[in-house]
């Protein structure tokens, strides 16, 4: 018994699904499986990378928005005229920063007044301060653009306004007022001045970009007029005047360009990585998927590819056809159950070469068996017809002997009857006729004696006939199914022993009743001639004799002929002896049989004739006496089709295959013809 291997419980499931599958969809799936999340990672992957550029590129429009805003600024503070068209038309071009409500609340310059001044540059510094945080410059993740857009956005402003704030003392506060809010505003500028020093540093420390620093260096020179501008307005908090802003404005002018292009170029720099990273990542997953789906479709079409050629070759060999096939030769396991199915073929082949020769060697021992079984069969019915013939050429001529004196003894008893009317006179003569038909009588009795004789001979002869037919059937037995044919002799002979042994009862019942009849004549004539003194009474009593006489006779001579003509009969019975109408030849081949809606089954045949054959057939055909059946017969090239009738079937026990009896249908002359052929070929073959 196999045992089932014990599946995994965790698998059973997955298991389950891939028995329900073929090789390739299984490969198919398995490689949408890999892809599929390699193909969201990569996507998402590319989202991230697309916002992080898309922020990135909202920082460069920010950028580009804050620079004329800090010219302008700077232009403020310096006491020049500031382009606010310039302003306005970032806020037209660019509606995304929301800047287009700042600008309309954006005051003219107006007569350049230090308090008109005061309020544009407050009005620019709220516009840089809403265009940072709209787009993304505030929240910037970068180390080092972060530090060099804080000195621009957030520290420049802060320390143009707190410049702005010093030149302009608010009217009306008191002094102590005034001096909070100068010390404030130098705080605010030191802290900017400081601030801007600090984020200078920390970019230089912290970018990847060639020679910031250098290139930030006019920016020094906004911080070092910051720090001097904080310091004055602290060494004049005891008489506060108001603070000249136009150096550092002007500085902040010359720092605002260097500031912008060393943000721009850090953005454009991150820019440029994120587009370079996200192509060489869209290009290595894109390549990494077409490769894996160009293995994919490689895999699943050499797997669908040699598990065809597999299913092909095992389909072939399971139905017997050991033709080379293609087979898979690669390295896989596919390819090691081609070699192996290879080995296997060829060892079917060689196997099915030796069955061949085995099966031929057999049908020529068959042939050759059947030949001599024949040559045996035709001497031994020929010995036997001669036996026959001698026997009843003995016995027809002792009965013809016998008819010859019943003749006699009628043409006697006519004598008597004649002689009657003329007893006196002829008393002598009768009395003459009398011993002469006691004579005639006792000749009888010996020929009959003769004739039994010869009946015991031919009771003998058939007791060895019947012994000879015993040992003709216990050989035939012991010969197997070569003695089959030579079975259906010995019966044959035995039944002719049989006939002849009741024949030769006949002819001695026969002749018993002639010696009794002959003995009843005897002592006929006897009393005759004792009683010839009585003439008149003897006459009458004669006649009487002479009539049974006669009829004893006459009924002698048809019993006589009637075993005269069984024994000239028996001459014919050795014809008898083979009941077939055609001669079977002992074939063990193959046939195909098929039965109306089923396949061809292959058979093995037994024997063949021109009218009919014997074979073995599966027990699952089921068929019966009367079933028609259609043969297909094949001997070396030739091949032929004969419808056929189930003359007899023995079903086998316990599965064994049935042995069946066809009756071919011959419909006509030709094909008649072609069976002949066909016979006769096999038997040219023997």
């Amino acid at each position: 018994m196999v045992r089932t291997e014990a599946r995994p419980l965790l698998l059973r499931p997955m298991l389950a699904v891939c028995e329900r599958l073929r090789t390739s969809m299984r490969l198919l799936i398995l490689v949408v499986v890999l892809v599929v999340p390699g193909a969201l990672a990569t996507a998402m992957y590319s989202v991230v990378r697309g916002n992080q550029i898309d922020f990135s590129m909202a920082e460069r429009e920010g950028a580009d928005a804050v620079r004329p805003m800090l010219l302008a600024l700077a232009d403020t503070v310096a006491g020049e005229e500031p382009d606010l068209a310039a302003v306005r038309r970032v806020a037209t071009d660019q509606p995304g920063l929301g800047l287009a409500k700042v600008s309309r609340a954006m005051p003219e310059l107006g007569d350049g007044s230090p308090a008109r001044r005061l309020e544009v540059a407050g009005s620019l510094a709220a516009m840089i301060t809403e265009a940072g945080n709209s787009s993304n410059l505030i929240l910037d993740p970068d180390l080092d653009s972060f530090y060099v857009m804080d000195a621009q956005v957030v520290q420049l402003p802060k320390a143009l306004m707190a410049a702005m704030s010093a030149a302009n003392p608010a009217p009306g506060d008191s002094v102590q007022a005034r001096l909070a809010a100068r010390a404030v505003m130098a705080g605010n500028l030191a802290s900017a001045a400081d601030a801007l020093g600090s984020d200078l540093d920390t970019a230089a420390r912290s970018t990847e970009l060639t020679g910031l620093k250098d290139r930030l260096d006019q920016v020094q020179s906004l911080q070092d007029e910051a720090a001097s501008l904080a310091q004055t307005i602290t060494t004049a908090l005891a008489s506060p005047s108001s603070a000249d802003p136009a150096a550092l404005g002007a500085a902040a002018r010359v720092a605002v360009a260097p500031l912008y292009q060393a943000l721009v170029d850090l953005l454009d720099s991150r820019i440029r990585t994120f587009n370079g990273e996200r192509r060489l990542v869209l290009g290595a997953a894109i390549g990494g998927f077409l490769l894996a789906g160009w293995f994919a479709i490689a895999a699943v079409r050499g797997t669908t590819h040699d598990v065809r050629r597999t299913v092909r070759a095992v389909t072939a060999i399971a139905e017997g056809d050991l033709g080379v096939r293609p087979l898979p030769d690669g390295r896989d396991e596919l390819g090691d159950i081609g070699r192996a199915l290879a080995v296997a073929r060829d060892r079917l082949q060689q196997q099915d070469d030796e069955i061949r020769s085995a099966q031929a060697a057999r049908e020529q021992h068959l042939r050759a068996s059947f030949q001599h079984q024949r040559q045996v069969e035709m001497q031994f019915r020929k010995r036997t017809q001669n036996v026959i013939d001698e026997s009843t050429g003995v016995i027809a001529e002792e009965l013809r002997g016998v008819t010859a004196q019943v003749s006699h003894v009628r043409d006697a008893a006519g004598i008597i009857d004649s002689s009657i009317t003329i007893s006196d006179a002829a008393t002598a003569a009768v009395i003459q006729q009398a011993r002469q038909a006691e004579q005639v009588i006792n000749s009888l009795e010996q020929s009959l004696r003769r004739v039994a004789s010869t009946a015991e001979l031919v009771t003998g002869i058939a007791g060895q006939t019947r012994l000879l037919a015993l040992n003709a059937t216990i050989e035939a037995a012991r010969a197997g199914d070569l003695g089959q044919g030579f079975t259906v002799v010995a019966d044959e002979v035995k039944e002719l022993a049989n006939t002849t042994a009741r024949s030769t009862e006949q002819i001695t019942a026969t002749i018993k009743d002639l010696e009794r009849d002959t003995s009843e004549m005897a002592r006929t004539i006897t009393t005759m001639i004792e009683g010839i003194g009585s003439v008149g009474e003897a006459a009458v009593s004669l006649r009487a004799v002479a009539a049974d006489q006669d009829t004893l006779v006459s009924e002698l001579s048809g019993q006589m002929q009637e075993t005269l003509s069984r024994v000239e009969q028996m001459s014919n019975l050795a014809a008898q002896l083979e009941r077939r109408q055609h001669a079977r030849i002992a074939a063990a081949g193959k046939a195909q049989l098929s039965v109306r809606g089923r396949p061809p089954v292959p058979v093995t045949t037994v024997n063949i004739s021109s009218g009919g054959l014997r074979c073995y057939a599966p027990s699952e055909l089921g068929l019966s006496d009367g079933d028609t059946v259609s043969v297909e017969l094949s001997h070396g090239e030739r091949r032929l089709t004969v419808h056929a009738v189930v003359a007899n079937a023995v079903a086998g026990e316990n599965g064994e295959e049935a042995e069946i009896g066809l009756q071919f249908l011959v419909t006509d002359e030709a094909l008649n013809e072609r069976l002949s052929a066909f016979v006769e070929d096999v038997l040219g073959n023997a």
